[in-house]
């Protein structure tokens, strides 16, 4: 590893090295002082995509489908906007508002199959089994 990322430093080098993170703080954390004393570190913060651009990465994934009606779309974008801004967060969500839908025997996914999928998603195991609970066993 060390050498890797000294060999950019050397005279006639053409070498660059790129690294890509989803944390800032990756290099401190994941590499040893020597390696870590090597880099350039140039960082550059991406912000988060906008409802608007979540919405197209969705479309430009179901291009040529139509297992998703419209208003799904946008709710998953705007969900996901809201929370992270994460494109592989609304991926997800709409991959397992698939398996909802086809749970449920449509063929199409609609709003309800997107909100149940967040639900699912972002609901804790521990929340997921008391709502199963009967309400005698809720209350003591």
């Amino acid at each position: 590893m060390y050498n890797l990322f000294d060999w950019p430093n050397r005279a006639n080098s053409k070498l660059v090295v790129i690294a890509i993170a989803n944390t800032m703080d990756l290099p401190e954390r994941m590499l040893m002082n020597k390696v870590a004393s090597r880099l350039g570190l140039t960082r550059m913060t991406f912000q988060p995509y906008s409802h608007s651009q979540l919405l197209e990465i969705i479309n430009s994934r179901l291009e040529g489908t139509v297992a998703f009606a419209p208003e799904a779309c946008i709710l998953a974008a705007r969900k996901v906007a809201a929370a992270s801004g994460d494109a592989r967060r609304a991926l997800d969500i709409c991959r397992h508002a698939i398996e909802v839908a086809e749970q449920a025997g449509s063929e199409t996914v609609t709003s309800l199959h997107i909100q149940r999928a967040i639900t699912d998603m972002y609901q804790s195991v521990k929340t997921r089994a008391i709502m199963n609970c009967t309400l005698y066993q809720k209350i003591s």
